[in-house]
């Protein structure tokens, strides 16, 4: 199996994290991956064998080629079928908005085929990618279709989004949405608005996924605390609420 992960370039490393490049081989064994919630949209091309997933409901599907992925409350699992090849495009929370010209609330807890929101354009875009070779090509074709698509919300709706993150991120996520718009300046009804029309859900649950991120994080450098210490550490003070949350998001108990 091959894994890359490449920078965008220009003007798009303000709004998409990082393109990842998956491809897989028919003489491989197909791998299961859980793919856990964040508070990154996503889109994927598959430019080979698109990814069966698995859902915490015990249904499974073959994704389309194209994909616009918003964000989740659990967790899926994904495996391979094949030889496979694919695109992944991580947007940064407040990045997709810019160039998805609807409200991004629309698409929550979905994965939606880009050809029933964007139409056959993205059928050329599919075609192109099939047949070019490189990563390099590759990536030239994925930003030419992105520079078409950007279009800025609101210069004063997109600081607020962007300022309300940075502060959820600096809590790391121990803020409740009240207090967040109390930061802003701004009622708490108005801010979950823009919340779910730019980033795609509400401020509490964005916060919560967030807070979830940092749990994860919390996790890969402190692997020998305590549940309750380690539930404290994240702004929980009921442990129970911290397991359900964290098996709510992942399919596993923290102890698992």
């Amino acid at each position: 199996m091959n894994f890359q992960i490449v920078q965008p370039s220009g003007f798009l490393k303000n709004f998409i994290k990082y393109y990842c490049f998956m491809e897989s081989f028919n003489y491989e064994v197909d791998i299961v991956e859980r793919v856990i919630p964040t508070e990154n949209i996503q889109l994927m091309f598959h430019y080979k064998n698109p990814f069966i997933v698995h859902h915490s409901n015990n249904s499974t599907i073959k994704q389309p080629r194209s994909i616009i992925s918003g964000l989740s409350n659990s967790f899926s699992d994904v495996s391979t079928n094949g030889e496979t090849g694919v695109i992944f495009i991580s947007f940064y929370p407040t990045g997709a908005c810019h160039f998805l010209n609807f409200p991004l609330s629309e698409i929550e807890n979905q994965s939606v085929d880009m050809f029933d929101v964007l139409g056959t354009e993205i059928r050329k875009i599919e075609e192109i990618l099939y047949f070019t070779k490189s990563i390099k090509e590759k990536i030239s074709v994925v930003e030419n279709f992105l520079i078409e698509k950007y279009s800025p919300i609101p210069s004063h709706d997109n600081m607020l989004i962007q300022k309300g993150i940075e502060i959820i991120k600096n809590y790391k996520g121990q803020i409740n949405a009240s207090s967040l718009s109390n930061n802003l300046s701004i009622t708490p009804k108005t801010l979950e608005r823009k919340f779910s029309k730019y980033i795609g859900k509400t401020t509490k649950q964005i916060i919560k996924l967030i807070r979830f991120q940092e749990v994860l994080h919390d996790f890969s450098k402190n692997k020998d605390l305590i549940l309750t210490q380690r539930a404290y550490n994240n702004g929980y003070f009921d442990q129970s609420h911290f397991i359900h949350d964290f098996k709510t998001y992942s399919g596993y108990t923290p102890k698992e």
